[in-house]
């Protein structure tokens, strides 16, 4: 049986944490939710998969590849942010008379696919419309449901309206389990603590238990992770792979660290969440709370604050990986252009001088793995020619020659310097937050970036034309696009889509990656 399945939320419910999880990637006990959805596919029989995604490609191609760990044969479509499920199946070349199951990857549910599928193959030309513990199940079942796949539009429709909408002419499946929805923080948090100790229903944590104090209740202990004697904690919950926890460190109630963690010593932690990859420094009192690198979000307001100060939360130094790996032809390739441009360089400077007099250079901000560099660019019209000084990065290995766009504007005019600096000011702290008021979260929206797997480079789509005049989720999928392509597709990419127009052409007509 084939399945198409939707991971295309952008997760704006849920911020901040989706400035480093699309919803699909969350962890929920250590285990990704669409990880959940892939396994109950399998399952129920599913062979192929065509799955939509949006943000956060590679990051899905890296955990999820072919779904040869499933015995699944995935194949990746890109949409646009919570694209209408109508015009995704639209651009699909799906044979309408076979049985296709739609379901949605970015939602927590017991186990239910399998019987959903059984329950609807005994009546093809029925609409079956799936309740889960009240609520949206997420699955439909074509062909039956090509009028109303409008149902799989995130956010979920309640089920009672479905059935509303479809006249009485439909058929109500109740399938046993629990779903979460995962449409807040809360919600999130709720997920996590009722799949730590086993009261997802069909469900279960991974990992070998281990009894603690308190009687029936324990932790699912991920491989190759240190911890104290948790038979002396009061606590129960998840702890990931890798992850280390100093002995003397106190852990009460419900408990949730990722993989790869570090607790440091006399640490007190209750009722917490700790998300992969996140230290947590010494002698720190963490309580109803989230904490995702260096940001820490309370549970109980929703309120959240990034620290600045690496030896009270950060990104575990240990699990970082450099996206900057610059191969040595690409350093090569890089010296002779730069090269090549300092022989014309006297040139270069009278056709800027000409372009405009008044500043034939300016500067751009470039922030790589948290650290912020300046390179001048010339203020010419060709983006090629204009680039060439930039190419002392690659030289330098802090960019790739081929890549996502790393770089921020600094100065232009008097007019805007304000903002530059400003800007400036941003990048070089890594994203500071806003003056707290007397409070230590702050409710005001952080602007967190998503976290790259994909290398930035000096020449990309974005690069070689005004990307100013592109709608962001319109870059978006240009550069996932790009990044899925080989070396020559690159070059030829960027060869043949040099303006605006034609790269939001190319990404609505091929949406398809492999």
């Amino acid at each position: 049986m084939q399945a198409v399945v939707f991971a295309n939320r952008n997760g704006e419910e849920l911020m901040p944490l989706n400035g480093f999880y699309c919803p699909a990637l969350l962890p929920v006990s250590n285990k990704s939710v669409i990880e959940y959805t892939l396994e109950d596919l399998a399952e129920a029989g599913v062979k192929q998969v065509k799955l939509v995604v949006s943000n956060q490609v590679s990051q899905l191609k890296a955990l999820i590849g072919s779904g040869e760990r499933w015995g699944l044969s995935v194949d990746y479509f890109l949409s646009r942010d919570q694209e209408l499920a109508s015009e995704v199946l639209k651009r699909m070349s799906l044979d309408k008379s076979q049985s296709i199951l739609l379901a949605r990857a970015d939602i927590l549910r017991s186990p239910s696919i399998k019987s959903f599928v059984a329950f609807s193959l005994q009546m093809p030309a029925s609409l079956v419309i799936a309740k889960i513990n009240n609520q949206n199940a997420g699955l439909m079942m074509l062909p039956a449901a090509a009028d109303y796949t409008s149902a799989m539009n995130w956010p979920l429709i309640p089920s009672e309206r479905l059935i509303e909408k479809t006249h009485c002419d439909s058929v109500t499946q109740v399938l046993h389990g629990d779903c979460f929805m995962l449409d807040s923080i809360d919600n999130y948090v709720q997920a996590n603590y009722s799949m730590a100790i086993a009261k997802v229903i069909g469900s279960s944590p991974q990992g070998r238990f281990l009894s603690a104090a308190s009687q029936g209740c324990g932790f699912y202990i991920g491989a190759k992770t240190k911890t104290g004697q948790l038979r002396n904690q009061h606590a129960w919950g998840v702890i990931g792979e890798n992850s280390w926890i100093d002995e003397s460190a106190t852990m009460q109630q419900n408990i949730v660290v990722g993989r790869n963690c570090l607790v440091d010593k006399n640490c007190t932690l209750k009722n917490c969440i700790i998300l992969d990859d996140s230290y947590v420094g010494q002698n720190l009192n963490v309580s109803n709370a989230i904490i995702c690198n260096s940001l820490l979000i309370s549970v109980n307001t929703g309120g959240y604050i990034k620290l600045d100060d690496k030896s009270l939360l950060a990104r575990n130094q240990n699990s970082l990986v450099d996206n900057t790996e610059v191969s040595a032809s690409e350093q090569s390739i890089a010296l002779v252009m730069l090269v090549s441009a300092l022989l014309f360089s006297p040139l270069l400077f009278v056709a800027a001088l000409l372009h405009n007099r008044k500043q034939p250079l300016y500067k751009e901000l470039v922030t790589v793995d948290a650290k912020t560099y300046s390179s001048w660019r010339l203020n010419l019209g060709s983006p090629f020619i204009s680039r060439l000084p930039q190419l002392i990065l690659v030289v330098r290995g802090k960019l790739n020659l081929l890549g996502c766009n790393p770089f921020k504007r600094s100065t232009q005019t008097k007019d805007n310097e304000h903002k530059q600096q400003s800007s400036q000011v941003a990048s070089e702290s890594n994203e500071k937050i806003q003056p707290l008021d007397n409070s230590l979260f702050n409710p005001s929206p952080l602007v967190l970036p998503p976290e790259q797997s994909a290398p930035f480079g000096v020449y990309g789509p974005l690069q070689l034309q005004d990307s100013r005049s592109i709608p962001e989720e319109e870059q978006q999928l240009i550069e996932a696009e790009f990044t899925q392509l080989t070396i020559k597709q690159q070059l030829i990419k960027l060869i043949t889509t040099l303006s605006p127009t034609k790269s939001a052409k190319h990404a609505k007509t091929q949406p398809h990656i492999s």
